[in-house]
């Protein structure tokens, strides 16, 4: 906090609250690890993506920041994946021409 212009009055200042609260933000990434890791991933993602051949794969996040990927971004659930998935499925079979809901017994979709 002194290199972003406190003293160690305006920091002895603060009450007990605000400092665990600072804490917090540090321990969760907000001002810490996790959010240069998004900073950075991404930009690194955009300057991949921008500098591959037109035949390449495309990069993804996952690929940059590799295990960090998990603590940004938790992994699914199985049922999750699932729920997921079934609703992916029902996205792509509505956009087929003369699709009707009422055909695959799908309610309120």
């Amino acid at each position: 906090m002194i290199f972003n212009g406190h003293t160690h009055e305006t920091i002895a200042e603060l009450d007990d609250i605000t400092m665990a609260q600072l804490q917090t933000m540090y321990a969760d990434g907000l001002i810490g690890n996790q959010g240069l890791l998004e900073v950075l991933g991404g930009l690194t993602n955009g300057v991949f993506n921008y500098m591959r051949s037109t035949n390449s794969a495309p990069y993804k996040l996952v690929n940059i920041i590799g295990k960090a990927y998990d603590y940004i971004y938790p992994p699914l659930t199985e049922q999750q994946q699932k729920q997921q998935a079934n609703e992916q499925l029902l996205t792509f079979m509505s956009q087929a021409p003369g699709f009707s809901a009422d055909k695959f017994g799908v309610k309120n979709g």
